[in-house]
């Protein structure tokens, strides 16, 4: 084997590595967010849940325990469909980062392809 041949080689190994930080790096930061976005939902759940607590305490009758009830699960629903949108956002924004880093992928191996096919073509031939 030629030396070209063996530095594409180590130059695609460096590369792959290199995608594996990334994507690890990203991993990590994707799940941190969500980590804290779950903490945020779930503090507000139980700040909601705590205000409609004391509320319901004062209730002098069904109808406002009925109601009280009602605006708990409209707010607790109001902070979930919040946290799925923040939640999708992150994951929208690992995605492109994922996409792009394919994509480079994809160019680097295909012109370290061309050049280990070349390097590795027997003298005189033509490489397909």
């Amino acid at each position: 084997m030629s030396n070209d041949f063996l530095e594409t080689l180590s130059q695609l190994s460096e590369t792959t590595l290199e995608n594996y930080r990334k994507i690890a790096e990203t991993n990590l930061k994707v799940g941190s967010k969500l980590l804290e976005e779950h903490a945020e939902l779930t503090a507000a759940l139980l700040e909601t849940a705590k205000d409609k607590a004391e509320k319901a305490t004062g209730a002098k009758d069904f109808q406002s325990i009925a109601s009280n009830q009602a605006e708990l699960a409209q707010e607790y629903g109001q902070l979930v469909w919040e946290s799925a949108r923040s939640c999708g956002e992150i994951l929208t924004e690992a995605c492109k980062f994922y996409n792009g880093l394919f994509e480079a992928g994809l160019k680097s191996a295909n012109s370290n392809f061309a050049t280990a096919t070349k390097a590795a073509a027997p003298k005189g031939k033509k490489s397909a």
